[in-house]
């Protein structure tokens, strides 16, 4: 029995291999942070300035999923510029958070350095790209939610306060300026050689109010649920040695994140080959969707910039459900938020399935197919690749614990 602690990802985790069994445990054991009882008894308007505490990495996701929750809960329909400027905010989110990952956590496992400080040294020039990247990031997401991390503009039924049309060209422009950076990033992704291994595991993503699915050894053929079943069709089970609960996709493990998307959406240039069987190839998928958000994000500036900026705030509907689930798709895969409110608008009941939860399961069984498709390999080289692995799912510890 060895335990391997798990460096390089966001929060604390270790893995229990048994190597006469062939078997491995992801242990999650930072302490439940119990999101969901703190939200009851709170006011609906306090869910999305609470939930995006969830996490520092993803807090924008957060954010957009409760406001969708409470939303629907309240009837709203917001208008165009805040879809707009929603989506503007999310594709700022997965590019800080891609880049983030990709240069600090995993690449550098490939680029024969310890850590991502240290390509300053050994490729200054994709450091300087890394940097411009965030920057960049970091500017979509500050100028639409008002700050870098836990969006403080973003309200439910709009925005409280909205982005000059001088703060979106000067931001257009700066996105222009970065253009090679990205590509640079895709360049340097897309000439590393993944390491190999084959799971069939269940890949997962989010369309409109849709819940797409398709084998990782078959993307051709899809699968179909709503939204709305959520909580039937992606099931938690709770084990004894980790504080998070572990996702299936009907009774599969099941893929979230860059890997499943690009499976699902097809948005990138396929002359790239991508083993959708081989969840090494997350990283590689993140890079891709690095330059697919850039691209998105010029377009929505460009189109908000072709119309009039509407600032009204959506009023609730005069009957309405007070029952809601917002959905988007985070980083790392598919987020759900949940809420049942009172005729005060209290919360009364709150339910969250965050990202990670879901890849937990499939964590396990890649390692455990890594081991078995490792033979020729000494348990020093597997012990590695299995941090790896682990690391290639960029998890969000925190998250999986709210």
């Amino acid at each position: 029995m060895t335990n391997e602690f798990i460096a390089k990802i966001e929060g604390h985790g270790q893995l229990e291999i048994d190597w006469k069994k062939g078997e491995v445990d992801l242990h999650v054991f930072e302490g439940e942070r119990l999101f969901e009882g703190i939200l009851v008894g709170r006011t609906a308007d306090e869910m999305a300035w609470i939930t995006p505490r969830i996490c520092g990495v993803c807090p924008t996701a957060h954010n957009l999923a409760s406001l969708g929750a409470i939303e629907n809960a309240y009837g709203i329909k917001v208008n165009q510029t805040t879809v707009l400027l929603r989506q503007l905010m999310n594709c700022g989110q997965m590019i800080q958070s891609h880049a983030l990952h990709l240069f600090f956590l995993s690449l550098p496992d490939y680029l024969g350095i310890d850590r991502g400080t240290e390509l300053a040294v050994k490729n200054p020039k994709a450091f300087a790209d890394a940097l411009m990247i965030k920057e960049s990031s970091d500017g979509i997401v500050k100028m639409v939610g008002g700050r870098i991390v836990h969006p403080m503009r973003s309200v439910i039924g709009g925005f409280n306060r909205l982005p000059t049309r001088k703060d979106l060209e000067s931001l257009l422009e700066k996105l222009k300026r970065t253009e090679k950076a990205v590509l640079n990033t895709v360049e340097l992704c897309a000439g590393i050689k993944w390491l190999e291994l084959k799971v069939d595991l269940e890949l997962v993503a989010l369309d409109d109010e849709l819940i797409i699915s398709v084998s990782s050894l078959n993307t051709k053929k899809r699968k179909h649920s709503l939204i709305n079943d959520y909580k039937k069709d992606i099931e938690e089970e709770v084990k004894e040695y980790s504080t998070a609960k572990f996702g299936k996709y009907k009774g599969k493990e099941m893929f979230v994140g860059s890997l499943a998307r690009l499976a699902i959406n097809k948005n990138y240039d396929e002359k790239i080959e991508i083993n959708f069987a081989n969840p090494f190839y997350n990283n590689l998928a993140q890079g891709l969707e690095v330059l697919y958000y850039y691209n998105k994000s010029r377009e929505i500036i460009e189109e908000i910039l072709e119309t009039k900026l509407d600032s009204e705030i959506i009023k609730p509907s005069k009957n309405p459900p007070l029952y809601g689930i917002g959905s988007t798709e985070a980083p790392r895969g598919g987020l759900y938020h949940e809420v049942h409110l009172d005729k005060e608008g209290i919360i009364k009941e709150a339910n969250i399935i965050t990202p990670t939860v879901q890849n937990l399961t499939s964590m396990e069984k890649s390692a455990q197919a890594l081991i078995k498709q490792s033979k020729n390999r000494s348990q020093k080289e597997i012990e590695r690749l299995l941090i790896m692995l682990i690391r290639a799912y960029d998890p969000c510890i925190t998250c999986s614990v709210h």
